[in-house]
């Protein structure tokens, strides 16, 4: 409860800039998101979708704008965040938002077409991860599919040292980001729980999901997805 809590203080703080930050902190930022954009015409009718941990909205606005007619519901814990992803879809009646904890959220069953996430999943201990997985094949139709857009743990000890300098580096080089959103970005990763990638795709297919599979990798920014 204690990171939860952290998480969520420390997501408010950012809520203001974080959009800004997060094009300069993803060095593989246009791929990474166009992956699952791309991912999602795998669904042949998209009309509800849910997006968990929405953050700011910046992954539900790539979906909207792919998919305008679409009912998109953002679910998020960081109330600061979530409003900043009212302000950006003031007058839109396809969109919704639920102020909750994700990972204990109720969903309804076999209700959405899609779900998808971007930068989220890896906040919660991994017992919540697979927790969250199994509550994600309850509420997706048949044949509908979870996009997950993330960052994951190296499958080994060289990998994870490669990962993580290969990153920082990056936002230490970064001319568009101040030094103290530099220090606050390292310090947000203090809190991050990741898993290996392998590892997650087996849960999925634990929890009753089908064609578990990575689909675009960037040192550790991955878009994994599974259909039901």
């Amino acid at each position: 409860m204690e990171t939860l809590q952290e998480i969520q203080n420390q997501f408010n703080a950012v809520s203001e800039k974080y959009d800004r930050q997060r094009r300069f902190l993803i060095p593989c930022f246009n791929d990474f998101y166009a992956a699952a954009l791309t991912l999602s015409e795998e669904v042949s009718d998209v009309r509800t979708i849910l997006d968990v941990g929405a953050g700011t909205g910046l992954m539900s606005a790539f979906f909207n704008e792919k998919y305008p007619h679409a009912q998109i519901t953002l679910v998020d814990i960081s109330s600061a965040m979530l409003k900043k992803a009212e302000e950006r879809f003031e007058g839109n009646e396809n969109i919704s938002f639920l102020n909750a904890d994700f990972a204990n959220v109720d969903l309804p069953e076999n209700h959405y077409d899609m779900v998808v996430s971007g930068l989220a999943i890896h906040h919660l201990p991994n017992e919540l991860k697979q927790q969250l997985f199994r509550k994600i094949m309850k509420t997706l139709k048949p044949g509908g599919w979870f996009i997950n857009a993330d960052q994951v743990l190296g499958q080994t000890e060289l990998a994870e040292k490669i990962y993580t300098e290969n990153w920082k580096n990056h936002v230490q080089q970064n001319p568009n980001l101040t030094e103290e959103e530099k220090q606050s970005a390292f310090e947000r990763i203090k809190v991050d729980i990741m898993a290996p990638l392998k590892l997650q795709l087996e849960w999925l297919e634990s929890a009753g999901l089908q064609n578990a599979n990575c689909y675009y990798q960037y040192y550790n920014f991955v878009v994994f997805a599974a259909n039901k």
